[in-house]
């Protein structure tokens, strides 16, 4: 299989899998409470970037589908550090548009891990081995600019791989995501289909 056609399979693939989660997400009931629906606004999030990298890769843009991926690793850490850790008064400060989170993206991180079913390290290994990357493409790094810059033009030369690590990392983010929605709203068939598909990403 070529670039081009590995690429379009991936796209394809990832677009079944999000109309999949979509039609068993809907209607799922969760609690009404502050953290409940603050996490779970996290969650959406991450599927909305999930849906709009694909959507990017599909059109060839692939610059601002890297851009997009620090972000859904953020909404999903937010997301479960919001529902399995923080405090009452951290989940009312979070909802305070002049509060936020008073802590680190790392601690975040080492509080979720801290949590039985959690402290396996996954996210602390994706923060040590691609943060600066995702920076990078977030912000216009050379990681960004130097896949632009050919010897006699200015064009995207994103390489298969890299197109393949983006749609596959969205793909798991987004599955972990929508797993939390589905333990939140004790939907436990759809949590065990949703894990189960993780261990084909």
């Amino acid at each position: 299989m070529n670039g081009n056609a590995e690429i379009i399979k991936l796209v394809k693939d990832s677009e079944t899998l999000i109309q999949w989660m979509d039609s068993r997400l809907d209607g799922l009931s969760i609690p009404s409470d502050d953290r409940c629906r603050l996490s779970a606004g996290c969650f959406h999030v991450a599927l909305e970037h999930q849906k709009s990298i694909v959507l990017l890769v599909a059109n060839l843009l692939h610059g601002s589908a890297f851009a997009l991926v620090r972000l859904i690793f953020e909404a999903y850490v937010r997301g479960l550090w919001l529902y399995r850790c923080a405090s009452k008064d951290e989940v009312d400060k979070f909802q305070n548009e002049k509060g936020g989170i008073d802590k680190t993206f790392a601690t975040l991180i080492t509080e979720i891990e801290q949590v039985k079913g959690y402290e396996y390290g996954m996210l602390s290994d994706v923060k040590k081995t691609s943060w600066k990357a995702m920076n990078d493409y977030t912000h216009s790094g050379i990681r960004q600019i130097s896949r632009r810059i050919t010897e006699d033009s200015i064009e995207p030369t994103y390489a298969v791989s890299e197109i393949r690590d983006c749609i596959t990392s969205t793909a798991a983010f987004g599955l972990m995501a929508a797993l939390e929605i589905s333990l939140m709203a004790k939907a436990d068939t759809l949590a065990l289909e949703l894990l189960e598909k993780t261990k084909t990403i």
